[in-house]
């Protein structure tokens, strides 16, 4: 009984221990829950609140900035698209350009006919002369002018042509004829507009002087015209020529060649004839310049 009573003593009393327990348990870990929810915002939320008050103006900064960015680069946008859709962007650099550049250059040999009246400057002897500039830029364009005809047609021609193969020349052609012609037109309109200078200061208008005058002018359109309107197409012939001519195994030999099988072709024969058209004017108008060149030479020698 005593073990009974003893166990039956202690079993109520350690349940209700247990039972203590737990509820204290139960009762510690709400609090320390409701501590917890109720601090964090405490420490918490108040920083929360700081940065998002910092960040504010800087947002707004940014987004101004961005907003006029965009707006500056729509207009520059809009601006650059409409006047590539005007009648003068295409004109200068679509259509024609060449077209253009011949009317300046046609307007600049109309300049320089005609006779203009400024302050002439003489000498302590009463005579009137340049300066000496004038005379330097003159005389080094066209000596500059003439030393390239003489080299172009009669020694570097000549000497590649006999030299290397048919593709290698005309590789080597394709290079010369555009810095050629760009730098013959370039020495002409030089030698022009200093020649006018010249009399102009000197007051000396005569037939003498006109006829020089005139010959230049040819001169420098005459090389304008080549570079601008025969040697694009001689250059585009020269290309298909040779590619036609690559895939038939032509044109590998030094000097004149035999145009084997390509002669049956119709395609071949008509680039062939164009391309020997347009060179043919071309070497008439290089030697046509020459000869002007060659006139005005005989005038400064006299």
């Amino acid at each position: 009984m005593c073990g009974t009573a003893n166990h039956n003593n202690f079993k109520p009393g350690h349940g209700h221990h247990h039972l203590w327990m737990s509820m204290a348990d139960s009762a510690a870990y709400k609090y320390l829950a409701n501590n917890e929810t109720t601090t964090a915002p405490s420490t918490e939320h108040p920083p929360a609140v700081e940065k998002v008050e910092l960040k504010k103006p800087n947002d707004t900064l940014m987004t101004a900035m961005m907003t006029v960015t965009k707006s500056t680069v729509h207009k520059c946008t809009s601006f650059l698209e409409d006047v590539q859709k005007s009648q003068a962007y295409k004109v200068m650099f679509f259509v024609q350009p060449a077209h253009v550049i011949m009317m300046l250059a046609v307007t600049l040999v109309a300049a320089s006919m005609l006779p203009n009246n400024i302050k002439r400057t003489s000498n302590a002897n009463g005579e009137i002369k340049p300066r000496s500039f004038v005379n330097f830029v003159y005389l080094a364009a066209f000596c500059t002018h003439v030393g390239a005809q003489f080299w172009m047609t009669f020694i570097s021609g000549l000497s590649l042509y006999f030299n290397l193969t048919r593709h290698a020349f005309g590789d080597v052609q394709r290079i010369l004829f555009p810095k050629y012609f760009s730098l013959n037109s370039v020495l002409s309109a030089i030698t022009l507009i200093q020649f006018s200078k010249i009399h102009v200061a000197a007051n000396m208008w005569d037939v003498y002087t006109y006829t020089q005058l005139f010959v230049l002018s040819l001169c420098f359109l005459l090389e304008l015209v080549i570079r601008l309107y025969a040697v694009p197409p001689l250059l585009r012939l020269i290309s298909m020529k040779m590619a036609i001519e690559k895939s038939a195994g032509v044109g590998t030999v030094v000097g004149n060649y035999d145009l084997g099988r390509l002669v049956d072709c119709p395609h071949y024969m008509a680039i062939h004839r164009a391309f020997r058209q347009v060179h043919l004017c071309v070497a008439m108008g290089n030697v046509i310049t020459m000869m002007c060149t060659s006139f005005h030479l005989m005038y400064i020698a006299s």
